[in-house]
């Protein structure tokens, strides 16, 4: 059964720490875990980049956390174009390079599509990972996908999705999914509602316009014995629009044993709330 917790985080006292970024996962700085704080792998969602997490990182640096937060294959630094991305071994294969090089297991949290990654990862590397935080995230079951919850009657009909839905359609090609992010109001409203306006705007200049299809149409293929042996945390964000609570709390019941911490926050709360995720993520890292 899941367990929910409504969180007020406050800053307290910080610590010196190491902060290790990169955008291909080859920094050996972010394998490394200082003393016994583990590595923090960050996996941005769809249209995003690894610096998104930027205010998050620099806050968990200061406690003393080692953090990465690569760009997954066609975003950010990556030179990849969405219809260049083969499969899910292929999208998130910069991830896969820092947990193979991993010497202790990390912390590996996902944002909104991130969450994919996440799944697909623990199955493959149970043993690298000491524990999964899907924030806002898709957290799908064996045999499902995003696309799963995406097309289904309750997400599509949700009041709370409009703006999204006015935001998304298919690339010519049928490999990528577009978001109209000239639409500035209706992005701020669906992805970035309670942020500022100089976060909003940063965050259109860095998005990608076409995200490849691949993380939607990957159906989860996850078992109890690999990805159910690690600890689970889903922090669900009650004013999401992107991902509406009703659809977030779906996939908590779909997929039982998360922790569930609750934020009443939009959908992007590492630019809104930086120091209660940070403390949050710290926590759970602890």
């Amino acid at each position: 059964m899941n367990k929910r917790k409504s969180v007020r985080m406050v800053t307290d006292g910080v610590a010196s720490g190491v902060f290790a970024a990169s955008d291909n996962g080859s920094e050996d700085a972010a394998i490394h875990p200082t003393m016994d704080k583990p590595t923090i792998v960050m996996v941005h969602g769809a249209w995003h980049w690894g610096g998104c997490f930027l205010k998050v990182v620099n806050l968990l640096a200061q406690m003393g956390y080692p953090v990465v937060s690569p760009d997954l294959k066609s975003h950010g630094y990556s030179a990849a174009t969405y219809d260049q991305v083969t499969d899910m071994a292929d999208y998130v294969a910069p991830v896969s390079a820092i947990l193979q090089a991993a010497t202790s297991p990390v912390v590996l949290l996902g944002h909104s599509m991130g969450g994919v990654a996440l799944t697909y990862l623990a199955e493959l590397y149970p043993d690298k990972i000491r524990k999964l935080i899907y924030l806002t995230a898709f957290m799908t079951p064996r045999g499902k996908s995003a696309n799963s919850y995406i097309f289904s009657t309750a997400y599509a009909t949700d009041p709370v999705a409009v703006e999204l839905f006015q935001l998304l359609s298919a690339s010519s090609d049928n490999k990528g999914v577009v978001l109209d992010a000239a639409q500035s109001r209706l992005v701020k409203a669906a992805f970035y509602a309670d942020c500022s306006d100089r976060d909003v705007a940063i965050a259109a200049a860095n998005v990608i316009p076409i995200n490849s299809n691949i993380p939607y149409t990957a159906v989860a293929a996850s078992t109890a014995a690999r990805f159910g042996s690690i600890p689970r945390m889903f922090i669900e964000c009650t004013l999401d629009k992107a991902i509406p609570i009703a659809q977030q709390r779906q996939m908590q019941a779909d997929v039982p044993g998360a922790t569930v911490i609750t934020l009443a926050t939009g959908h992007s709360p590492f630019f809104s709330e930086p120091d209660q995720l940070a403390h949050l993520i710290a926590t759970a890292a602890s």
